[in-house]
Formats: structure tokens, sequence, C-alpha cells
């Protein structure tokens, strides 16, 4: 077995833009994998690991296992059934992952997956969207953005066995402690050769292939990295949470099939009434004239070609990661209204830029606020509304008030800024 660390460099502080040249270096531009020591202090990763014990509390207080939440006790899958009872068991507030492990798991042998983290915690997505960023600007954005998958549990190996993950999906893990992870990869020539076809994925038996992996061990702070096509397995004997970031670079296909998802959830209208029995003759299509109807799509686009109109979506789409750190889920939007007086400051939150774009027939102006699209009618002063909160200077209600329309009143001032709000867009200055 090949052990394979990278020692933490000491030249350059983590994530600025010279250590992601390192990076870059260090993983052969993103085709090696490596363990990069040291990265995130203990503040950060002890921030984190609170963030996301709060994630488990919010999805207990849903009792769903949407968003691809798997739970594995004894290294057996609950049901949704055992899920009810698990639903029941939530942290406390502040509670840390040991005292809840031994509080409702009696310490046994457990492991949480939870994908789409993003959508969950608007305050760990944007702390990590200010690290990559740098990133981001140097490589470019993945076609379908970014996600991240949050790990838990004092699992042992990973339940799903030797495995690779989907075709174009590189992994950044940030690993958050306490207790430490140990990753084993395998040359795909080697484990090729070592195992039948049958065999090969979601392979069990991993203890049979250790002399011939490498093995990747890394504790709090550290940062792990691994390109697409890597056979692998994680190990996890300590209790211990991990962040992995998916950098989803998909195929021609893939993308195609997300630009036409878009066009279904951003233009088809949830209707569940049965259609009547079709007795027109086979030439006579209209049958279908009613469920078109349900497509609200904007008129500015209803007379452009097939490939036009694809391409006007992806615009949509791809202006909806942009304003989102490059991550594909947006946030939950918050579920109250703040109550805005001319006194109250406010600032856009970092990196974030609410993207404005005009639509095809000037009527409208589109904002991108972290993933999620607002729509209202096109007026010059909203987009100077727009550019003095992309300052990212602290600013006043009366300040925002100042740039719209002296005939508008303070109302619909606030319903603008409210707006971003919800959406998480800006934060409010105490």
């Amino acid at each position: 077995m090949n052990e394979t660390t990278t020692l933490k460099n000491i030249q350059h502080t983590p994530f600025s833009d010279a250590w992601w040249d390192y990076f870059l270096n260090t993983t052969a531009s993103l085709n090696k994998t490596s363990v990069l020591k040291d990265c995130l202090s203990r503040k950060e990763t002890a921030f984190m690991r609170s963030e996301l014990m709060g994630i488990i509390r919010q999805l207990a207080s849903m009792r769903t296992t949407e968003f691809g939440y798997r739970v594995f006790l004894d290294g057996k899958s609950l049901r949704n059934a055992e899920m009810e009872g698990f639903y029941d068991l939530p942290p406390k507030e502040n509670e840390s992952l040991e005292a809840w492990s031994h509080r409702c798991l009696n310490d046994r042998k457990f492991g949480l997956i939870i994908n789409r983290g993003e959508k969950f915690s608007p305050e760990l997505a944007a702390m990590v969207s200010k690290k990559i960023q740098p990133l981001l600007d140097k490589m470019g954005v993945p076609s379908l953005g970014i996600t991240f998958t949050i790990f838990i549990g004092n699992y042992g190996w990973t339940p799903i066995g030797i495995h690779t993950d989907g075709r174009g999906e590189n992994v950044l893990h940030f690993h958050l402690g306490k207790g430490g992870k140990t990753m084993y990869t395998w040359n795909p020539e080697d484990y090729e050769a070592a195992t039948t076809e049958e065999e090969r994925f979601n392979n069990k038996n991993v203890e049979k292939y250790l002399d011939i992996a490498n093995q990747h061990p890394f504790g709090e702070g550290d940062l792990y990295f691994m390109p697409e096509g890597e056979y692998h397995i994680g190990r996890s004997d300590e209790l211990s949470m991990g962040l992995t970031l998916w950098f989803n670079n998909h195929s021609k296909r893939q993308l195609c099939q997300k630009t036409m998802r878009v066009i279904i959830d951003q233009w088809l209208e949830e209707n569940n009434d049965i259609l009547p029995l079709d007795t027109n003759a086979v030439e006579d299509i209209s049958h279908i004239d009613k469920a078109l109807d349900l497509f609200g799509i904007p008129e500015d686009l209803q007379d452009l070609s097939f490939r036009e109109f694809l391409k006007e979506t992806y615009k949509d789409f791809r202006y909806s990661i942009y304003s989102n750190g490059a991550f594909w889920t947006r946030p939950f939007p918050r579920e109250e209204n703040f109550e805005f007086t001319l006194e109250t400051e406010v600032q856009l939150v970092q990196p974030y830029q609410i993207l404005l774009v005009e639509s095809r027939d000037k009527k409208n102006v589109h904002l991108y606020i972290r993933g999620t699209k607002l729509v209202f009618n096109n007026h010059p002063c909203i987009h100077d509304f727009v550019e003095l909160l992309n300052s990212g200077n602290t600013v006043s209600i009366a300040a925002l008030k100042d740039t719209l329309d002296p005939s508008w009143n303070l109302d619909i001032c606030v319903y603008l800024i409210n707006s971003i709000y919800l959406y998480n867009g800006i934060r409010i200055i105490d």
C-alpha cells in the first residue's frame, strides 16, 4: 500500500490567489489525487461543524429524505419507517456531534449522507463560495455548476463499497474533524486487472485489494482533492464531519437534458387536471392544445426558433448559477419579512453579485439573486439601485431610495429591498 500526502504550504495564505496556483500545481491542474494540510483554521472547522449540526436539525423538522438524505446505522440503511424514529432525535442547539451521538445513538456506528447541502445554510455556502472564487476565476465554472455533499459519522468503510463517481465530477473535500479519515484509491489499470467486471463496482471486499491501493489520510482542517474516474473508498473509524464539493462538468447530452428540465421547471404550470378521452380523427392534433397552454413562456421568447429558445433558457440557467457562486441549488428563502426603515443599513452578501439582465424586448429587467430570478418592469433607476448594492458597501435604505424615481414612495423601495433580503442577497447591519 502506498501512502500519499502533501505537506502544508507555508508560503501562501490558504485560498488566496497564490495558494490556488499552488493547489493547481499540486493536483496537476485537477488531474492528481492530493491532500493539502492545515487549510482551515480550528475556528472555521468549528463553525462549519455547527452549521452541519443545524442542517441535521432542519431535516429532522422537515421529516424528509429528500435532498439525498441517507442514514446508515450499524452498516444498514434505514428505511422510511425507521427514519421516523430518527427524526425524533435531532441534535440540540449547540450540541456537539460527539454529545449527540452518545445521547441519541448510544455511540453506535452510523453514517449520514446529505446531498445539496448548500441549500440549507446560506452562511456556510457563502463561506465556501468566497474560498473557491479564485479557483473558479482561474479554471472556469463547471457547466452544471457546483454542489456539496455532507458526510457525517464513524461508519468505517463507505457503505457503498469501492466505486467511481460520475463522469466529469471532480471532488474537493473539506475535512472538519474532529476525527480523521482515510481515502483509498486505486490506479485504474491495477484495479481493473485485479477484479472481474461483475465485482468491480460497489465492491465491499475491500481488504482483498488494499495491497495495491494508494492511502490518503487526512485530519481536521485538511483538504482532499480527487479527480474524476478514480476508484476509491473512504474509511472513518472516528466521529468526523466532511463537506465535499462536486464540480459538475458533465457531457453535452447532460447539459441539453438540464436545459430541457429548466424549461419545465420555469415555465410549465403545475396542473393535475385529467384530459378527456381524445375523440378526434388521427390527423387532428388539437387535443394537446390545452396541455400546451400550461407553458407560460414570455411573449418575447415565443417566436424564437427551437435552438434559439434553448439558448435563451441556458442563458437563464447560467445567470442563475453565476449569481449563486456557481452553486446550482439555491438556498431556501427566508420565512419572514424585515421591518425596513430609512435608517436601516444593509450590505450585499459577499462574494455574490446581483446580476441584472434586460428581457429581449427591453420591457422587463431580470434580477438574479443567489440563484433566484426576480422580474420587474424595466426602469433605469432599478439599474442604479442594483449598482449601489453591488458596490459591496454598507448602504442605508434612504440612500437606496435616492437612486429610485423621485415619484416612487418608500413602500416601493422597501418592496425591492425586501425581495432581495428574502432570497438571501443582503444582510442587515446591526
